[in-house]
């Protein structure tokens, strides 16, 4: 496979490289896309949260939680997923 990077993707992953954490491109366009599909994966389970979370509050099914609570709770469920 052949990647046609614009100048400035080019740069930073030259940059990156110079860095001595990565021994060529593919090392950096592997990680980058690692941490892509972490991100997506973790934004698929907040919609995911968040979208049971309106459910319940359309049910009037919650607690009220200050924020250390809450934290509390999100941790708790991510942990989980």
């Amino acid at each position: 496979m052949t990647i046609t990077l614009p100048p400035a993707l080019d740069a930073l992953v030259v940059k990156k490289m110079a860095t001595g954490l990565y021994d060529d491109a593919a090392e950096v366009v592997r990680d980058a896309l690692r941490q892509m599909e972490a991100r997506e994966s973790a934004l698929s389970w907040l919609k995911e949260e968040a979208t049971r979370g309106f459910e319940e509050l359309d049910r009037g099914d919650y607690v009220e939680l200050d924020r250390e609570g809450f934290m509390n709770h999100f941790r708790a469920r991510r942990q989980v997923a």
